[in-house]
């Protein structure tokens, strides 16, 4: 339930990506206000509201929480939708991200309140894979959505509103089945703690193995948001891809492989040998495979060795980046462990999200002229980001083995 939750959440954040031409041509944008539409709008309040409902969700019921979270932020995807001039759509992402914000948490709660680290591992990879498949499927869902309203009249709406609401229907459903459980299953109240102050005085006090987890966690983010944000802009110059067919692709790719590096990375640490091993070096083996995977996408001749290529970005990305997840947590006092994991994706929004497509796309700028610059600018921000978390993650993988007993 709380990964199809999340599924919904990343396709949700994602439509502004597909609709983006529609709204540009009718509402006169500029490329920075659809810039800001998909990026500040919502990353930087959805930060910040991490970090107030990580504080306060201690001591509530977090299956009442996850219900009211998805009627606020299927609110404000019905107000974009809905929207009529850009102000209305810029209030529509800020009432999304609040509200996927308080999600986040409480679904840390439920899935984090059990002692077992295989199970707890495989939980929590199961829910991220909910997001790494609704990001690729918002290309997907949103394309063919786009498709089935094209020349149809729906009341007078503009086939981008249809299609925007199409997608909202889902939400509905899952509304229904959170609200009954929330009726049936009612948890008592967990401690409250100290809130995110006490998540930042543990982190503070065991700051050699948080702050690089901290820093591997940005930047598998960042590599992963790299690779998602030009994955279909490489297809379509390197290979010649009309836009929607190239979007298409890099999504259909996405889709199919994410699950298999977020549920790979929670089914690995959690088996015996993943215990052997440690968390240290399946971080370095995951950044190897994706560095390999974006220097495979820039270097093939073919289109089918280019999908192998992101198909390894993709998996090693999402590899890496469940498991520093899964650690955080297991390093981390039950009562405490919303609160820290609400400071952690704070974190890695803020730079991942922020700075993975920027970087990218700065170094694309200042490369030479040519069809393949931008797929060798990736792979010099992506083969950058895999040595410094590769090296992290083995300088500390005795200090994190430690303190997690695995």
């Amino acid at each position: 339930m709380l990964a199809a939750a999340q599924f919904a959440a990343y396709v949700d954040r994602g439509l502004p990506a597909v609709v983006a031409p529609l709204i540009k041509a009718q509402f006169g944008l500029t490329d920075t206000q659809i810039g800001l539409l998909q990026g500040p709008a919502f990353s930087t309040l959805y930060a910040v509201g991490l970090l107030v409902a990580g504080h306060y969700v201690a001591g509530r019921d977090p299956w009442r929480l996850a219900a009211g979270c998805l009627i606020v932020w299927t609110g404000g995807a019905v107000l974009f939708a809905l929207a009529p001039d850009y102000p209305g759509m810029v209030t529509a992402r800020i009432l999304m991200g609040l509200g996927q914000a308080a999600f986040a948490p409480a679904a840390l709660m439920l899935l984090t309140d059990q002692e077992d680290p295989g199970r707890r591992a495989r939980a929590l990879s199961t829910f991220t894979t909910g997001s790494a498949s609704g990001r690729s499927a918002a290309l997907l869902l949103g394309g063919a959505a786009l498709a089935m309203v094209a020349g149809r009249s729906f009341t007078g709406l503009e086939p981008w509103r249809a299609a925007s609401l199409a997608l909202v229907i889902p939400n509905l459903m899952l509304i229904a089945v959170f609200v009954r459980a929330s009726r049936r299953h009612r948890i008592s109240s967990r401690e409250r703690g100290q809130g995110i102050v006490g998540a930042l005085s543990l982190m503070r006090a065991r700051w050699r193995v948080f702050v690089p987890l901290l820093i591997v966690g940005a930047g598998s983010v960042l590599l992963i948001q790299a690779g998602g944000a030009w994955s279909a802009s490489i297809l379509n110059r390197s290979f010649g891809l009309a836009a929607p067919n190239a979007a298409l692709l890099a999504g259909a790719v996405a889709l199919s492989f994410a699950p298999v590096g977020h549920l790979g990375g929670g089914w690995t640490l959690g088996s015996s040998f993943g215990r052997r091993v440690g968390a240290g070096p399946l971080l370095a083996g995951g950044m190897a495979l994706a560095a390999a995977g974006a220097l495979l996408l820039a270097a093939s001749g073919s289109l089918a060795g280019a999908a192998v290529g992101l198909a390894g970005l993709t998996v090693g990305g999402g590899f890496a980046a469940v498991l520093v997840l899964i650690e955080i947590q297991a390093m981390t006092d039950i009562r405490l462990r919303p609160q820290v994991g609400a400071v952690y994706l704070a974190f890695v929004s803020l730079i991942g999200v922020g700075f993975g497509p920027l970087l990218t796309g700065i170094v694309s700028d200042r490369g030479a002229a040519g069809p393949d610059t931008l797929a060798w600018a990736l792979v010099s921000v992506v083969g950058v980001t895999a040595v410094v978390v590769a090296g992290v993650a083995l300088i500390f993988a005795g200090p994190w083995r430690r303190s997690t007993g695995v």
